[in-house]
């Protein structure tokens, strides 16, 4: 795999497979549940993406699918804030339809544009991606500024949600964002990363994402099981 180690990509999308798998199944909220085990099916399918991809660095497919999977995360990220917010205001539903619009309109592009990625050059556990289509940077304002919309609204809603296992949600949503955020940038700027290695480094990063919303998951289930014990419904 021209010397990249790929145990650490297969290692982590396990682990964010086994946590999708309790997200759908066992007591708790369907209506969070189901978008996070979505999100971390999204991580989990990037981390095997990339291996593929590193496998056969001349094949382009395995790197274009690995963006159509990722590009889905900050519109499924958003919807879930807005979820837990509980606002009855419609703007943030259209920000939701207009994010799961433009993920739509970014995957029918990156399926038939086979320019996307002309090369993948992979090193110990990073891919860099060569990405010529000056469109590139529109998929990147879309995907860093959906990343910035979850941190933001969790923020936000944190304040004027009542509910206080909502507002733990919230902030276990918004900290896991900025874990791997903030990480991911610094390395790419402290090590001239920036060339095309920015997605693949943010991706391994988002390990920290996947450990807050498994953290959501248990917290869930717990809730659940209190109430099956107490013989009270579980409040929506």
């Amino acid at each position: 795999m021209n010397g990249y180690i790929p145990e650490l990509a297969i290692a982590t999308g396990l682990f964010e497979v086994a946590a999708a798998w309790f997200a759908f199944h066992g007591p708790g909220r369907r209506e969070f549940l189901r978008p996070i085990g979505v999100l971390l099916l999204l991580l989990a399918g990037y981390q095997f993406l990339e291996v593929a991809a590193c496998g056969q660095p001349n094949n382009t497919n395995w790197a274009r699918l690995a963006f159509v999977d990722i590009v889905w995360l900050p519109a499924v990220g958003v919807s879930l804030i807005v979820l837990l917010s509980q606002s009855k205001a419609q703007w943030p539903g259209w920000v939701v339809r207009g994010m799961f619009t433009i993920a739509t309109v970014l995957t029918g592009w990156i399926a038939f544009d086979p320019t996307f990625v002309s090369r993948t050059v992979c090193s110990v556990v990073v891919a860099r991606y060569v990405n010529p289509n000056p469109l590139y940077l529109l998929y990147g304002m879309y995907y860093q500024l959906g990343l910035v919309g979850m941190i933001v609204g969790a923020a936000v809603a944190m304040p004027v949600v009542e509910d206080q296992v909502r507002r733990q949600h919230l902030s276990d949503v918004q900290v896991g964002t900025l874990g791997f955020l903030l990480p991911a940038v610094a390395t790419a700027l402290l090590t001239n990363g920036l060339d095309g290695s920015l997605p693949s480094v943010m991706c391994h990063y988002a390990l920290a994402l996947a450990l807050f919303l498994a953290r959501i998951v248990a917290r869930e289930r717990a809730l659940a099981e209190e109430h099956q014990t107490s013989d009270r419904p579980l409040a929506a």
